[in-house]
């Protein structure tokens, strides 16, 4: 387990550093991807620290992985992306964004054991090829919809003990893989719940996993 985290932090700095550098690539070479549905299997594990400290917790080692666990299976679906979009990742230099939907239904267990379905709005955007290794960021902004009381989350202040199902889903990926082996590509991702700063639950409610999966794309 200490290897696994230290893999999975290791990823989300990644992801966290994809964030800051996707207007540029550098000399990097680029590989040219295909919209095709995928399906993805993942486990995750909660940790103990709000989005926005993750990367800062991880650089001094203070992050504390919980006893929390889920097992999830989700499903991609490629979109047409409009225009409008495509005119604002061209205006960021952001060449190759690819669009679709994922639904994700997730079991919990260990700290909380109740279900989860989730469904966003993904971008993924163009692979980095290094020789043959590919890296590739993405990321999905939805809802979800826990199936039961979500005990493992945090409450609000000024009513700690008050759960909330109904809440914002955020997915923060890197998916790496081979080029001689397309179809299969190993994904690290940040599974995020969270009330969107009280816009559609109060604020400080939610919960991030660090989630390690297999996807496999149907070409």
């Amino acid at each position: 387990m200490a290897q696994a985290n230290i893999f999975l932090k290791t990823a989300v700095a990644g992801v966290l550093i994809c964030i800051i550098g996707l207007s540029g690539t550098g000399g990097l070479a680029v590989a040219a991807s295909l919209q095709t549905p995928a399906i993805t299997v993942y486990q995750g594990q909660g940790v103990d620290a709000n989005f926005i400290d993750l990367l800062p917790n991880m650089v001094t080692n203070d992050l504390r992985f919980e006893g929390s666990y889920f097992i999830a299976l989700g499903y991609y679906h490629p979109l047409t992306t409009p225009l409008a979009l495509l005119s604002v990742f061209d205006f960021l230099h952001i060449p190759g964004t690819e669009t679709g939907v994922e639904f994700i239904a997730a079991k919990h267990h260990g700290l909380q054991h109740n279900g989860e379905a989730d469904v966003a709005y993904s971008f993924r955007f163009q692979k980095i090829q290094f020789s043959d290794l590919t890296v590739r960021f993405g990321m999905g902004l939805g809802l979800s919809y826990a199936l039961g009381r979500p005990t493992y989350e945090d409450g609000s202040r000024e009513d700690p003990d008050k759960r909330y199902r109904f809440q914002h889903y955020g997915a923060y990926e890197l998916a790496w893989g081979v080029a001689s082996a397309p179809r299969f590509t190993l994904v690290t991702r940040i599974h995020h719940r969270s009330g969107v700063y009280g816009l559609i639950a109060p604020r400080h409610v939610g919960s991030n996993f660090l989630t390690l999966g297999l996807r496999y794309a149907f070409f």
